[in-house]
């Protein structure tokens, strides 16, 4: 059946995934990571930036059952047209912060940078699910421990989480190193929280940590770029943040946002609000 909606669009992908061929799996990640480029962008524009042959994408969404790619791409222009911004703004605020100067100038970086982790943020706070954001305070409030596992670029993140949750008086560790992570089997049980932040390429170590959580019955809540991560399935609370990408680096903007939001949230719910 054909999918209807964005939804129904990225089940289809995480569900056939696996079996997908290299150049597939390309297009299948970047319409799920890069959902506001799809809808805005040219067939051209999209087959060059995911580094594949125009014809690829359209025998990508005939394999999918559309009749081709534009059918396939209306899917997101009908979700962005039903956002509270109005389309026609979003496509001049995406060519502001896409098309504009790419100078080396300190200043236009600058204000490149800001501009796009400002659109990141905006997507976060329109696609947030707030029961799921609810839920996960709940059950970090109700946690023994907490355990945070980070490494890589989502380390800083990892530490940022570490800090805020033991100066709520939150008993917390952090593994982001050898040692820490051949004690893990002993830290966890069912009244712990493990707290896996992980992009693309997906770091080996939270994986593992991740698949260990589940074995002896913790909680997982996991922070990362799309549900095509592997563990994804495995979280308790999956939380998919589409990260600013400013000269080939991602910014980690958002994902900040999102984890001082859970941290107020828990010092509020300590004082009974």
């Amino acid at each position: 059946m054909l999918p209807e909606n964005i939804n129904d669009l990225n089940s289809l992908l995480q569900e056939n995934y696996p079996k997908l061929s290299k150049k597939m799996k390309l297009i299948a990640f970047y319409i799920i990571d890069q959902p506001q480029k799809l809808a805005l962008n040219t067939l051209a524009a999209i087959a060059e930036d995911i580094g594949v042959y125009p014809s690829t994408l359209v025998r990508f969404a005939k394999h999918f059952g559309f009749s081709g790619f534009a059918e396939l791409q209306e899917l997101f222009k009908v979700k962005i047209s039903q956002s509270a911004i109005n389309y026609h703004q979003r496509i001049t605020d995406v060519q502001k912060v896409t098309v504009g100067d790419v100078s080396t100038n300190s200043s236009h970086i600058f204000h490149d940078v800001t501009s796009r982790n400002i659109a990141a943020t905006k997507i976060l706070s329109e696609q947030v699910n707030e029961e799921l954001l609810e839920e996960s305070v709940q059950a970090l409030c109700a946690a023994n421990e907490v355990i945070v596992c980070g490494s890589n670029r989502a380390q800083p993140v990892a530490n940022y989480f570490y800090y805020m949750l033991n100066n709520l008086g939150i008993r917390c560790r952090i593994t982001n190193n050898v040692d820490a992570e051949e004690k893990l089997s002993h830290w966890l049980d069912e009244k712990t929280v493990l707290i896996a932040i992980t992009y693309n390429p997906y770091s080996a170590s939270t994986t593992e940590a991740v698949k260990e959580a589940k074995q002896s019955n913790a909680t997982v809540i996991l922070l990362t770029d799309t549900k095509l991560n592997p563990i994804a399935h495995l979280a308790d609370y999956l939380f998919c943040i589409h990260e600013a990408e400013i000269h080939t680096f991602r910014s980690l903007g958002a994902t900040m946002c999102l984890v001082q939001a859970i941290c107020i949230s828990i010092g509020y719910h300590q004082q009974g609000n």
